[in-house]
């Protein structure tokens, strides 16, 4: 399989996603669909842009994931790639489009969206964006991952940035990718059953290095103001929903 193959099957299979009303299901296709700008892509490429729009994010994670963050960075020419008019300024700029490029979109007197070319015949391409919606026009900042078309003469000023693919390693084959997904997802599976065992069953009675870093300065906020106290040995048994909850009402300012 090639780079540029690649790097369109990991997009192709984005399609359909739907960007999530809230930082929940992030995962899931379809669940918590929403228009907050809330996906799994800002999760993976810079957690603190969450919110924000992210038809460039998509393409940088598509670049990630083929390729691994420091090739996504050689091939971008920097990372993360989230502002159209920073690629336009690290690129020459082609007029036509070509397989495996990533179009920068051009209107309104600036690049206002991008999106990776999947294929071209003659006038007419088609790309895989993020942070659009289906039918032929721009949509800079629509809810899913589409795939779509267009004729390029009827796009005056878009341009077509062309990444170095020929530097990228022969990487794993397509069996071996699948093999490598599966294997990621049944560890995924696996790291949230135990997650579960240990919301359920873990007591922390001390605020010692046992607990979690996010909650340790609530815990310590609540034992001060005296909210939480141990037993006659000492010890506070508390679950995780305890300090979740710990954590709530200490972001409130009930142990000010």
């Amino acid at each position: 399989m090639s780079a540029i193959d690649k790097l369109i099957h990991i997009a192709e299979n984005e399609v359909g996603y739907l960007e999530k009303k809230s930082n929940y299901r992030l995962d899931d296709k379809t669940a918590n669909a929403g228009s907050a700008n809330y996906t799994k892509y800002w999760r993976d490429v810079m957690p603190s842009y969450q919110g924000e729009p992210w038809c460039a994010c998509f393409v940088t994670w598509c670049f990630e994931q083929a390729f691994g963050q420091a090739m996504a960075k050689k091939l971008l020419k920097h990372y993360p790639y989230v502002y159209c008019p920073t690629m336009a300024s690290l690129f020459t700029l082609h007029a036509n489009p070509k397989r495996g490029d990533v179009v920068i979109f051009y209107r309104g007197g600036t690049f206002t969206h991008t999106g990776i070319v999947a294929s071209v015949n003659g006038d007419y391409f088609t790309t895989i964006e993020g942070n659009t919606s289906g039918g032929s026009e721009i949509v800079a900042n629509g809810g899913a991952v589409c795939r779509k078309g267009y004729y390029n003469s009827n796009l005056p000023g878009t341009k077509f940035c062309r990444p170095a693919y020929d530097e990228v390693e022969e990487g794993l084959t397509m069996t071996q990718y699948e093999e490598l997904k599966a294997e990621i997802a049944a560890l995924k599976e696996t790291n949230a059953k135990l997650m579960n065992v240990i919301e359920s069953t873990f007591v922390y009675n001390y605020n010692d290095k046992n607990v979690l870093d996010w909650a340790r300065d609530a815990l310590t906020a609540a034992m001060k103001c005296g909210a939480v106290k141990g037993d006659d040995k000492g010890e506070l048994h508390l679950s995780y929903k305890d300090l979740r909850t710990i954590v709530r009402e200490y972001r409130c300012g009930l142990y000010d």
